[in-house]
């Protein structure tokens, strides 16, 4: 940013405009983060239905229960769409620091679910990668719009 000069009374319109123009992008880093709990939450539906059969489906029939424990894999699903609709919340007021955490936690989720669940890590792979990327994203607004570039 260069200081005004009295030659250019409409430097600081022009700023203004420029300024604008940047927000105004077609997706700015809290709609990445609301893109990336919407997948969340898409891609929660189906162990949700897989739960919900199975719950009401062993109630009425002597069927034996799903190993995998598909309850707390809705309920983190869920919490993570709900922590990526908080932080959205926070990118009103800080996104290069809100899609920064999320990015964060996401990547540290996946690592710790790669370790933990090698067998089930490539479940849900393009749900992953659309999330990954939209947080990708989010942070590369993010900064964009914090260092102005």
């Amino acid at each position: 940013m260069h200081p005004p000069s009295p030659a250019d009374p409409w430097h600081l319109l022009r700023e203004c405009q420029t300024r604008s123009a940047q927000e105004q992008q077609l997706f700015s880093g809290r709609d990445w983060l609301l893109v990336s709990a919407l997948v969340e939450f898409l891609t929660a539906l189906y162990p949700l239905y897989l739960w919900l059969a199975n719950l009401f489906l062993s109630r009425r029939v002597a069927a034996p229960v799903i190993p995998v424990p598909i309850r707390d894999v809705v309920c983190v699903m869920f919490g993570v769409g709900f922590l990526f609709l908080a932080l959205a919340w926070w990118a009103k007021y800080a996104p290069f620091r809100a899609s920064l955490v999320a990015f964060l936690f996401y990547v540290g989720l996946q690592v710790w679910l790669a370790f933990s669940i090698p067998n089930h890590f490539m479940e849900g792979i393009a749900s992953r990668i659309l999330i990954m990327l939209g947080l990708v994203m989010a942070v590369r607004t993010g900064y964009r719009r914090r260092h102005h570039i």
